[in-house]
């Protein structure tokens, strides 16, 4: 007796076994491998758009706010996508972030008729919003590789070290409020939102710097954060700077304790900030004293400005909880908040935001909405600590473990300075977010799957036998 596997078919004629090895083929592949990607210029259009927000740089140059940069990049962005799903060279990809944030956007869109003031509301809706949630889809269509999400953290590491620096380098095109600087960037890196950006981008910066051994990229990461830390002393933001005090906490526990090389860097990052906070104007300590002095104590201006903003964003969050009661349901209407507040005091002075993204969800959009927007921010924290423990120790594991981690630490700085300031509507969580899909979707690829050519019917062959 022989050894050969045969095959016997329906007419009872035995067929051996390398006559279905030409016809039948079996291999591994990785589920990114197996769907064809065709959407590389939209991905390209992503980074543009990114450089456009983070960086703005109509601000640097208004001559360019004509090109209204953003809206072009995230129209080709969609075009590009929309063409590459058209032709097949790129497949929808469903998740439960996005599926999360589409509840969201729909119970948005729900609560327009109840709003306080329904133009505001659909103005809030369509110009913020809508753009958020169409850069989020696109972001979570093609983040599908390693490599575009360190090219799209590249993109918002180098916009915040251009920006921060201009800022430091030249005070005088800079906007100052006070002895307060808010830096050439009117957007997401100016004033009190820079300790927020640098919260969530710290994390980022201390994977990267772990991961590759390139001097002139640690040297780049390194700049960017003492960079923004100078920056930071500047602008003299106590939210900002607890922010980043805790991010820095955060990314220890999470990625520096955890090897040689992280410790170093720990290390170095914690002396950079040491020294450019050593270097901060009075006006950043004056603030910052307010802290942990009594108003009966703190006797200077700055002191009593600080103070008394400080009572201001007490009084917005008693409104805004005051309005979620009130208001369960669908809320005061998106952006409607500073207007409720405004009005019931009478005074122009009192439109302000809510200065808690929490009660902003809550008191402009209901309960419900604010349940979605931390199940949203909860099931990609699971997800990422999930991510960060389970990865085999191969080279792409390792590094995806620690982006992982990266991303776990990014998000739950976001929840700490989330209590600070009102940012429902801008891109902030949502970028961490989706580079969460995206690392789920390169987990999934790195667990191979197996595809089958030329398989035979069941017609063809019914049994195995041994002759």
């Amino acid at each position: 007796m022989n050894n050969q596997l045969y095959i016997a078919s329906e007419s009872g004629h035995a067929v051996p076994a390398i006559s279905i090895n030409e016809s039948f083929r079996e291999r591994e592949v990785s589920p990114s491998q197996a769907r064809p990607r065709g959407d590389s210029a939209a991905f390209f259009f992503l980074c543009l758009f990114t450089i456009a927000v983070y960086a703005r740089p109509e601000d640097i140059f208004p001559s360019l706010s004509q090109l209204h940069l953003t809206f072009l990049c995230g129209l080709c962005a969609g075009l590009a996508y929309v063409a590459a799903h058209l032709s097949a060279n790129a497949h929808f990809l469903w998740s439960r972030e996005l599926r999360l944030i589409l509840l969201l956007s729909a119970w948005y869109v729900a609560g327009l008729p109840f709003a306080l003031w329904r133009g505001g509301s659909f103005q809030v809706l369509t110009q913020a919003w809508l753009k958020t949630l169409v850069i989020f889809f696109l972001l979570t269509q093609t983040l599908v590789t390693l490599d575009r999400i360190r090219r799209l953290l590249w993109s918002i590491i180098l916009c915040e070290l251009v920006v921060t620096a201009l800022s430091i380098a030249r005070p005088s095109s800079s906007m100052w409020i006070g002895e307060r600087m808010h830096g050439v960037n009117l957007g997401i890196l100016g004033w009190n939102f820079l300790g927020i950006a640098a919260a969530v981008t710290i994390p980022y910066i201390a994977a990267l710097s772990v991961a590759q051994r390139s001097l002139i990229k640690s040297s780049l990461l390194a700049g960017t954060f003492l960079s923004m830390m100078w920056m930071l002393g500047l602008t003299a933001s106590r939210s900002g700077f607890m922010s980043v005090v805790f991010s820095l906490a955060v990314t220890w526990l999470l990625i520096f304790r955890g090897s040689a090389r992280g410790r170093i860097v720990g290390v170095g990052l914690a002396a950079i900030m040491l020294i450019s906070i050593s270097m901060a104007p009075k006006v950043f300590w004056e603030r910052l004293r307010t802290l942990w002095d009594t108003p009966e104590i703190t006797t200077s201006e700055v002191a009593a400005s600080a103070n008394e903003s400080k009572e201001d964003h007490l009084t917005a969050l008693t409104q805004s909880i005051q309005y979620t009661f009130e208001h369960p349901v669908f809320g005061l209407g998106l952006g409607n908040f500073d207007i409720a507040s405004g009005t019931d005091v009478g005074q122009p002075s009192a439109w302000r935001g809510t200065h808690n993204t929490f009660t902003q969800v809550s008191s402009e959009a209901g309960i419900p909405a604010l349940l979605l927007f931390v199940a949203l921010l909860v099931t990609s924290i699971r997800s990422m600590k999930r991510i960060g423990g389970a990865l085999a120790p191969s080279s792409e594991g390792v590094e995806l473990r620690l982006m992982a981690r990266a991303t776990l630490a990014s998000l739950i700085s976001f929840g700490f300075g989330a209590f600070f300031a009102h940012i429902a509507y801008e891109y902030y969580l949502f970028y961490s977010v989706a580079i969460a899909v995206g690392i789920q979707q390169v987990a999934r690829a790195t667990q191979p799957v197996t595809i089958t050519d030329n398989l035979p019917s069941h017609s063809e062959a019914t049994a195995v036998t041994w002759a």
